[in-house]
């Protein structure tokens, strides 16, 4: 039986193989969804040697009589089951020492590492390699292995409950035996200046770290402020700087980095800010999860110092659903696409696993080259499925979740009904926790640049606000104003026409002023840089201003940025 079982597994194999063949000519260049991984994606991703991809799973799936993963050999554009006999224990990471794949994992009494025996398909040992005091709480969320210094040692990722902050694990023998760093806290969350309350503080966890060019390791860890924060290594992953802000924004998110085969790094996280805290709220889940549903990668060439990108690789399909959280819907598991894991493929495309719940989370591919673009234009012709409009129904629901509904929406343009614009306005509802209309678009990061748009004010209308940011808000984020580099009153414009806006701006000039012309060059305002940014500005935030319900509002007919 198991000579037949080879066989057809062999065979299987060469027909994929065959198949792979035929779509080298299919390579991606945007951001694709190819697939849906059988767990949360942060681990269980690993391409062998041979090109076949596997995700394994070890998690709500695998604890049945028939244990399996998912395996492609065509780069991820196609995928198919492979049952185990047996509950699968398959690693992410292949020692470059021994061959033998490792991973670490969380234990009865602290924590296990799990390695191969003979190969990903050869048998497997399970080994107690720490033990955690009694202060220490159960090591949790163990990221992929990352091997430093030529290999000769491997750090993993983790932290615990006990909220003592985010380190490392690390072996000098291959992964036989493990020694636990110094660990790392971030400050808590506070309420003060747009918050009346305070937010979850579950502290510094889910690091990422990566190996610079200098030896030094670098660590960027989820916290509850507005921020990552980093901390360096210079001993290898066993003791680390004080947890300071990063560069990069993220709110109660994961981070991932990883380098490419060329040298660059690659980020992928939430480039989001969630809304401001409530009065009442005291740091314990409720309201926390407002800014889950755009996943953003960027990229660097020169080891980290500076970035390109700062693009929403994927956006939640079910953003909008006024029963995001329903009862065919787990409610205890994220519907967001935070948790991301990444490969590199032969081909140069990028292999993305994301999410948590089997309704949200994806496999996609991506070009990386794709981060160095530096423009970007939208005129609605595809809908609203670039932006995020969507307003929140009181009453948080399930995983700290709450439901959606409609915010602006696409209507006839005045002057040529056969095209759409988007309106938006302000609506009192009751059911809503926000009625305050708006609308948020991307574009590649640009320090100097110019972002053009049409906007169109009825007579009546109690205004709005076009601000130009570095980084994902709320539609209805009545304070993402205050964080935004410029901020242009539409107050200024005239009423029951087309007018034509040109934003032009260079962050590294002596002034940092942006300037706002019309379409014939004539200037409207000149705006001054008003929050500081080390990212470029990436987004564009419309947002009514109107005190009182105002069904009037403003529309935009297009938008489009460009480097200058």
């Amino acid at each position: 039986m198991k000579l037949i079982k080879f066989l057809i597994e062999g065979l299987l194999i060469v027909s994929l193989m065959f198949t792979a063949c035929i779509s080298q000519t299919s390579k991606v260049y945007e951001p694709t969804v190819v697939g849906s991984p059988p767990d949360n994606a942060f681990v269980g991703l690993v391409r062998l040697e041979n090109g076949e991809i596997r995700h394994y799973n070890y998690g709500e799936g695998n604890k049945g009589e028939r244990s399996f993963y998912i395996r492609s050999v065509d780069n991820g554009h196609s995928w198919d089951t492979v049952y185990v006999e047996s509950q699968w224990v398959g690693a992410d990471i292949k020692s470059p020492q021994s061959g033998e794949y490792i991973r670490l994992a969380t234990g009865e009494n602290g924590v296990i590492a799990v390695r191969s025996k003979g190969g990903i398909d050869g048998d497997w040992t399970k080994s107690e390699v720490y033990t955690a005091k009694e202060d220490e709480g159960v090591y949790i969320m163990f990221k992929p292995p990352l091997f430093i210094r030529e290999g000769k040692r491997v750090l993993v990722g983790s932290h615990s409950t006990a909220r003592i902050g985010c380190g490392v694990f690390y072996s000098d023998d291959d992964g036989v035996s493990w020694k636990r760093s110094q660990f790392v806290q971030s400050p808590p969350h506070e309420a003060g200046g747009v918050h009346k309350g305070v937010r979850w503080n579950h502290g510094a966890v889910e690091p990422t770290v990566i190996e610079l060019e200098d030896g030094r390791i670098w660590m960027l860890a989820r916290t509850a402020q507005d921020q990552h924060y980093e901390s360096f290594s210079e001993d290898g992953g066993e003791t680390w700087s004080e947890l300071k802000p990063s560069r990069f924004y993220g709110t109660i998110t994961m981070p991932s980095m990883n380098r490419l085969s060329d040298g660059r790094i690659l980020f992928i996280w939430n480039n989001t800010t969630p809304l401001p805290e409530k009065e009442g709220i005291n740091g314990v889940w409720e309201d926390v999860f407002t800014n889950r549903d755009v996943l953003h990668a960027a990229i660097s060439d020169d080891d980290g110092k500076t970035w390109k990108g700062f693009r929403e690789l994927y956006i939640n399909p079910n953003r909008n659903d006024f029963d995001y959280k329903n009862a065919d819907r787990s409610m205890s598991i994220d519907m967001s696409v935070h948790q991301t894991q990444s490969v590199e493929l032969p081909s140069g495309e990028v292999l993305v696993s994301l999410g948590q719940h089997k309704d949200i989370r994806k496999l996609l591919l991506f070009d990386p080259n794709w981060l160095n673009e530096t423009s970007r234009a939208d005129d609605f012709s595809e809908g609203l499925d670039n932006w995020s409009t969507f307003l929140y129904q009181k009453g948080v629901v399930g995983h700290c979740a709450y439901n959606r509904a409609h915010g602006a929406q696409l209507v006839p343009n005045p002057e040529a009904e056969q095209k759409n614009v988007l309106k938006i306005a302000k609506i009192d509802r009751d059911e809503l926790e926000i009625s305050t209309q708006g609308a948020v678009w991307n574009f590649p990061t640009l320090h100097k640049g110019r972002f053009e748009t049409s906007v169109y004010i009825p007579e009546g209308s109690q205004g709005g606000r076009i601000s130009l940011t570095d980084r994902w808000f709320n539609a209805s984020d009545t304070t993402a104003h205050k964080f935004a580099m410029y901020n242009f009153e539409l107050t200024k414009l005239e009423q029951n026409k087309w007018n034509d806006l040109v934003f032009e701006w260079d962050l590294a000039s002596d002034n940092q002023n942006c300037s706002v012309k019309d379409s014939e060059g004539n200037e409207i305002a000149t705006l001054p840089l008003s929050f500081n940014t080390k990212n470029g500005i990436n987004y564009v935030h419309f947002i009514s201003t109107a005190e009182q319900e105002d069904t009037k509002g403003f529309l935009i007919d297009r938008v489009e940025s460009k480097a200058k």
